[in-house]
């Protein structure tokens, strides 16, 4: 049964809160200030949750969606939010994670908000019905694929190359089971990783074999790589060139998947950022370095120890390094984050883990006195709890900005700068 709800608030997922008989419901593409029409359902984790049937009296904050498909499509969650609201609502969720550990920064650096338009990595869902192949993303909520023909947030390349892909995706892929076509530029070159099933038996054959080398040559792609299941390893079907990219000092080829920020801009913001927060010479270590965006600038200022788990990037940045001081040193840092004396070691060190933080390694680093630490972070939550246990270590959180490269979602990054009280 549909009802009417006031919405108070968004939540960081970017869903509009209401209430319902004493309980909260979160509505999707609902803003504060709506009073919407919806259909509750009890969803997985025991929340209520909901679509917008109908809009009785529209928010002040709401503006019209600038993407065709943003009806269907479930790839972004704020177009319909006007741009003064979405920057501060995203700030907002800074902010508020801090705030809920009791946390704030001695300075608020000004935030950076990219524009659309500049997303190299892609990942679109393939599906083949007969003759027709679907291209596109997943539709909002739904496992069902929605052919995608525009999309503000990629990279204009990676739009005109998925115009042609799917007569060259149509020999590769079953009858009815769906596969990926990841996409990735670095400079002027491309990647496509497929992940699923393919050919007669599923696995590439001589004739999926075939396909991948007629789609290479018509797409100018520099490197095909195909693998069964999402956490396998791809293994590459065409290579024309090792794909290259560049951070600093470094020139890394990158292994099929290697890790990018989604854009050059929002890259060239965080190494701006952390950059700034160093001091302009120094012993580093870089934890968490992954291709090596960070590491490679900092290499300009001193010798880097690189901290990392995955053996393909690890040999990356081993061949890459040359005669420069670096030191690339594989070790999974949340079984053994680097301890209080080893980090004793470094007059800065900057960590930028995946989403899940670095808790484990926050305890150690709090224990030591190294002088400078420079967190980057995509999960504000987080974060924050680290950062607490570094200030309750002594540490003082001299400074955050936030930069959001993910536009239109409701994800967004920070860097934040921390010293031992009294020493800068």
């Amino acid at each position: 049964m549909a009802e009417d709800f006031r919405i108070d608030a968004l939540s960081p997922k970017g869903e509009g809160i209401g209430m319902a008989k004493r309980e909260r419901v979160y509505i999707d593409r609902a803003l504060p200030g709506d009073r919407v029409t919806a259909k509750l359902r009890r969803d997985v984790d025991g929340v209520w949750r909901g679509d917008v049937l109908g809009i009785v009296e529209a928010s002040p904050h709401r503006a019209e969606a600038l993407c065709p498909h943003y009806a269907l499509c479930g790839g972004c969650a704020l177009q319909h939010a006007s741009d003064v609201f979405y920057r501060d609502w995203k700030a907002g969720i800074v902010r508020d994670a801090l705030a809920a550990k009791g946390l704030a920064p001695t300075r608020w650096r000004e935030p950076v908000f990219l524009p659309p338009g500049g997303r190299r990595r892609v990942t679109f869902t393939a599906e083949k019905q007969g003759t027709a192949i679907t291209l596109g993303y997943s539709r909002r909520r739904q496992r069902q694929v929605v052919a995608i023909a525009s999309c503000l947030i990629a990279d204009p390349a990676i739009m005109a190359l998925r115009a042609k892909l799917s007569p060259l995706l149509a020999p590769l892929l079953q009858e009815g089971k769906p596969a990926t076509a990841f996409v990735q530029t670095v400079g002027r070159q491309t990647e496509l990783v497929i992940t699923g099933p393919v050919g007669g038996g599923g696995v590439p054959d001589e004739a999926a074999r075939d396909a991948m080398v007629a789609l290479a040559d018509e797409l100018a792609i520099d490197r095909v790589s195909w693998r069964a299941h999402l956490g396998d390893v791809p293994d590459v079907m065409i290579e024309r060139s090792k794909l290259r990219a560049h951070f600093g000092a470094l020139t890394v080829a990158l292994p099929p998947l290697g890790f990018l920020q989604p854009t050059p801009a929002g890259e060239a913001a965080l190494v701006a950022a952390v950059m700034g927060a160093l001091p302009p010479s120094a012993r580093f270590a870089d934890l968490f370095a992954g291709s090596g965006t960070f590491t490679g600038p900092m290499l300009a200022r001193g010798p880097v120890d690189a901290f990392e788990n995955s053996a393909p990037t690890i040999r990356m940045l081993d061949e890459a390094k040359g005669s420069l001081p670096l030191k690339v040193i594989r070790r999974d840092l949340y079984r053994a984050p680097l301890t209080r004396v080893e980090a004793e070691r470094y007059d800065a060190i900057v960590f930028d883990p995946p989403r899940a933080g670095a808790e484990a390694q926050a305890h150690e680093l709090a224990a030591a006195a190294t002088s400078v630490l420079v967190a980057v972070s995509c999960n504000p939550a987080s974060f924050a709890r680290d950062a607490r246990i570094l200030v309750d270590g002594g540490y003082r959180l001299d400074s955050v900005q936030v930069i959001d490269q993910f536009t239109f979602s409701h994800h967004v990054e920070l860097v934040a700068a921390f010293s031992r009280a009294g020493r800068r």
